[in-house]
């Protein structure tokens, strides 16, 4: 059984804990005890609450839930984003055309290939965004997990098999190439 903390140790421990500007593990590493002594000696003070984490977690989960509706959004203008490029590579367009008259408007019934194809990569890119982020939004991993293991336990079949076939293949390589003996 440790010794007995002396009184003016305890004291000092006990102000630390009131002052409520370090740690539990900082304190017990200034005052050369172990976190269990200062989380006893919280509730012997009646500090039992100095080193509760409950709040703690209540705002990381109030901050996942905050960052949950912010992709929830982005998700939404990215769909929208994509069907406004859409309609942009399908719409009338007009250019400024220079020509032996001047400067003039010439609209015509779709843009460019170009630029039509410059819409649907935009296009596309927001909605490869967007599906990410419904991949992260929905479920808790789990499963995107299982499917990473399971991805990776297969190539690494693969790979054992490319190498037993290759140790194989030498063994018969060497075999043939041995001399024989007379």
């Amino acid at each position: 059984m440790p010794p007995r903390l002396d009184d003016d140790t305890r004291a000092a421990i006990v102000a630390d804990i009131r002052a409520g500007t370090k740690s539990r593990n900082a304190i017990a590493r200034d005052h050369g005890v172990a976190p269990s002594m200062v989380t006893k000696l919280a509730r012997e003070s009646g500090n039992a609450e100095a080193f509760d984490r409950k709040p703690t977690a209540q705002a990381v989960k109030a901050a996942a839930v905050d960052a949950k509706a912010l992709r929830a959004r982005l998700i939404a203008d990215l769909y929208n984003d994509a069907q406004r490029f859409r309609e942009r590579s399908w719409a009338e367009y007009t250019q400024i055309v220079t020509g032996p008259s001047g400067v003039e408007l010439v609209t015509t019934k779709l843009p460019p290939l170009r630029d039509q194809q410059a819409g649907y990569t935009a296009l596309a890119i927001c909605l490869d965004k967007a599906l990410k982020l419904e991949s992260i939004n929905t479920g808790d991993g789990a499963e995107q997990g299982k499917t990473m293991i399971g991805d990776l336990r297969a190539a690494l079949g693969l790979a054992y098999e490319a190498i037993e076939a290759q140790e194989g293949q030498a063994g018969q390589d060497a075999s043939h190439e041995a001399p024989q003996a007379e």
